[in-house]
């Protein structure tokens, strides 16, 4: 006789009873109803519940040698929604001891950024972990953040073995709790020192006799049915690969309590709740709350206190797919069971078409691969291509889509990641629930909070600040109070900007929205020389947070470095790695049309997301015209289609494109209409226009206006004698290099660049349907490896991973 039978377990499942009693008291009540659903929080609408925020990082290559350059592109998500995300990302790298040896800063655009970070170039480098993090990350992961291992590649380096011969093994309640004399399932796994799974066969005996066979089903995992009888002792009885004997004790058990079970149905998720005869007032009207992405999508009361169980189905249509949270919580809202289940309705992804037009694997030989998406929605991917012999990912490792999706909110190693998409059949999703079961296993208690208290009074400011701390007790003439400030900021490629700052009635001063790279200098004018000069010695804060020591985490413990020799015996070609100064070629011929006059202005003064791109381009300095306007708003009327400009000679014009406001940036920095207006028409030499189409990648909702201003002309210093302070900005971004090799190429220069092609923000939408790679091969490649990654407006993923 088996559980499956009245409804509770799906068939095949294996049981072990022990306590008949038990189980006849619950078939005489299984399937009653005894519940009322909440209409208005099902799945007609999200419940914003509690937000989790969710990174992944797509690097340029699968590994690296001692002072590579590594490029990434990090893809983030809160809640569900890419456009929530907050405006500063922070990556770092440590050595396997947990020394911090590198630290990148950047802005966050359309739910992504983008860097570099150049490896230690120390002799016997061994693996590095990257730890990636925004400051909500941050709190969520009680410091930790993203963690990563990076793989570094070396010659005859040898790696101290580990002995993966000890099996921990894992029994798990379903629910959280294992109750005497309530039918429960109990997932377990078995996984070795460096958290790979082990194959198992075993026995559980209680009083010294045989209840039931297990064995594992997947990748170390698998489950069985139990029905526990109070004052029995259950033992795991088992045996490894080397023929010893292990023994195991099952989980403890409570006497009193509520046990959850869920079942995958048609169209739905099972759910049955039971309770032991006797339990607390409390625990007899519950409420059943799922939620998926930290929204609620569903709710129920279910009252206990006439009978002992209920069961209901949890329907799944238009949900999205991921990691749905079910908790059962008691009258006083304590959790008192749950467990994680996962919703696969297949509509996460997004296509990009890829079409090799042309593949030449000779010496340097070009090659061309023409993207294309069909969707008319606004898409930002990353591309990396690299060499073959350099990969070491296996096609079902974790990408965007596993990682986003599934283990990015749950514990451990999982292995094969990627596995659990291949399909949608019983196996896969079998498999699937297993992982759900034990990775996603957990208890619920009330958790100490005392990590985010040490971070909560920090504050994730919307890009770059130039802050100032209040003058308390300055011995000024006038003092600061209510003191208007220009400031110029002059980026390290010595562009500038004049931002007008009022102090409050403290004497503080804050401005946010303000992106450079590398460090700027800044420039104090004020009609008070005194108030000027105790401006340089008032502290002022860029609005980045420092880096925080990783808390209570064991790079060593939770990512082991895998027992083996050095990496090279996979057969990489020596040359590779010897070669260290060769890693970038410098004797390069480009072939290259002349540019034209706005090019030039464009390449003179744009840099990043703003350099090139579809935009309408204005070079007024070249206009004679120009200057017999009073404003930049009143010389833009008319020009473009579309763009409404009111108030244009006023000292607040405003902009509006397609019912959206325009956004405004004054020398690659986020700026006003207002700032914009207080700026002489002899001062602009540039500006760019960019459809509400295209505002995305700016982190704008509709149009951007980028304004470029004659380098510093016109403005009251002197860089070789005025003072200055100091702000820094984000991590300067060391630009890829691509060669394009023509005839007559000096070829006795090598050439063994690992990674032959990277590009991370690549942008799809209504108007750009197509996007042509061109790359050029090394001296040793026979084949390629493409990995495409990316994410929709909609906030579907793509990954694409192909060998050619």
């Amino acid at each position: 006789m088996t559980l499956s039978k009245y409804g509770i377990f799906k068939k095949n499942q294996k049981h072990a009873l022990c306590g008949m009693f038990g189980f006849i008291i619950m078939i005489n009540f299984l399937c009653c109803p005894c519940f009322a659903q909440d209409d208005s929080l099902k799945t007609q609408g999200y419940q914003e519940r509690q937000k989790f925020s969710k990174i992944y990082i797509h690097f340029d290559s699968d590994n690296y040698v001692p002072g590579d350059t590594v490029w990434f592109k990090a893809y983030l998500i809160q809640a569900g929604n890419i456009k929530e995300v907050p405006r500063n990302f922070y990556f770092e790298i440590y050595t396997p001891n947990g020394h911090l040896e590198k630290r990148v800063t950047a802005p966050i655009y359309e739910s992504t950024a983008s860097g570099s970070v150049i490896l230690p170039d120390t002799k016997g480098l061994q693996d590095v972990y990257c730890r990636a993090y925004t400051l909500n990350f941050l709190k969520e992961t009680n410091g930790n953040g993203y963690i990563k291992r990076i793989t570094v590649s070396q010659v005859n380096v040898s790696r101290t073995s580990q002995d993966s011969t000890a099996v921990l093994p894992r029994f798990l309640p379903e629910g959280g709790d294992w109750i005497d004399g309530l039918p429960s399932l109990v997932a377990f796994s078995f996984t070795d020192n460096s958290d790979m799974p082990v194959a198992v066969r075993g026995v559980v005996k209680c009083d010294g006799k045989v209840l039931a066979d297990f064995k594992t089903q997947h990748d170390g995992m698998g489950s069985m049915t139990m029905i526990p009888e109070a004052g029995k002792e259950y033992i795991a009885e088992w045996k490894t690969a080397d023929g010893l004997n292990h023994y195991t004790a099952l989980p403890q058990r409570k006497h009193l309590g509520v046990a959850i079970h869920v079942n995958d149905v048609k169209d739905g998720k099972k759910f049955f709740i039971y309770r032991t005869k006797l339990v607390d007032e409390n625990d007899k009207n519950l409420t059943l709350v799922a939620t998926i992405e930290g929204y609620q999508i569903y709710r129920a009361k279910i009252n206990l206190s006439q009978n002992e169980a209920a069961n209901g189905v949890i329907p799944l249509k238009d949900l999205p797919t991921g990691i749905m949270e079910i908790k059962l919580l008691n009258a006083d809202s304590v959790p008192i069971a749950g467990r994680l289940t996962f919703v696969n309705n297949l509509n996460y992804e997004f296509e990009v078409d890829t079409k090799f037009t042309t593949v030449d694997k000779r010496k340097r030989g070009l090659n061309q691969i023409r993207l294309s998406v069909k969707d008319t929605l606004r898409s930002n991917i990353s591309v990396s291509i690299s060499d073959y012999n350099w990969a070491n990912r296996a096609n079902w490792d974790d990408n965007i889509i596993s990682n986003l999706l599934l283990t990015g909110e749950l514990r451990g190693k999982i292995v094969n990641p990627y596995y659990y998409f291949s399909s949608k059949i019983d196996s896969v999703s079998g498999a699937l629930d297993l992982v759900m079961l034990t990775h996603g296993w957990r208890k619920y208690q009330w958790t100490d909070t005392t990590w985010r208290q040490t971070v909560g009074s920090l504050v994730d400011h919307n890009y770059l600040t130039i802050a100032g701390e209040k003058n308390v007790g300055a011995k000024l003439s006038k003092g600061l109070p209510d003191t208007d400030i220009s400031v110029i900021i002059q980026a390290a490629d010595s562009s500038s900007v004049l931002v007008p700052l009022k102090t409050d009635k403290y004497g503080a001063f804050f401005k946010d929205g303000l992106i450079f790279y590398g460090d700027a200098k800044l420039y104090f004018r004020t009609t008070d020389k005194t108030i000027q000069e105790s401006l340089y010695k008032t502290p002022i804060s860029n609005g980045l947070i420092d880096s925080i020591p990783v808390s209570n985490f064991n790079l060593k413990e939770e990512f082991p470095v895998l027992a083996g020799s050095s990496k090279n015996s996979s057969g990489l070609p020596v040359e590779y790695i010897l070669n260290r100064n060769i890693k970038t070629l410098k004797e390069v011929r480009i072939e290259a049309k002349a540019l034209t006059e706005n090019q030039k202005v464009d390449e003179a003064y744009t840099s990043g997301i703003f350099s090139g791109g579809i935009s309408k381009n204005f070079n007024i300095g070249n206009d004679k015209k120009a200057e017999n306007f009073v404003s930049l708003f009143q010389y833009l009327l008319g020009k473009i289609p579309g763009l409404e400009i009111s108030n244009a000679t006023s000292l607040n014009p405003t902009a509006i494109w397609r019912r959206d406001p325009v956004t405004f940036f004054l020398n690659n920095r986020k700026s006003s209409a207002y700032d914009i207006r207080n700026i002489g028409m002899s001062e602009f030499d540039y500006v760019k226009i960019y459809d509400p189409s295209m505002g995305g990648i700016f982190g704008a909702y509709g149009g951007v206006i980028a304004v470029y201003t004659k380098k510093g002309k016109g403005y009251d210093f002197n860089t070789q004698e005025s003072k200055y302070a100091t702000l820094r900005g984000y991590s300067p971004v060391m630009k890829f290099y691509s060669p394009r090799y023509a005839t007559g190429v000096n070829l006795s220069i090598p050439d063994y660049r690992k990674t032959l092609y990277w590009n991370p923000n690549i942008i799809f939408d209504k108007k750009i349907k197509e996007y042509l790679i061109q790359f050029y091969n090394n001296d040793l490649a026979n084949s390629f490896k493409l990995v495409i990654e990316g994410l929709n407006s909609n906030g579907r993923l793509t990954h694409i991973e192909k060998v050619f």
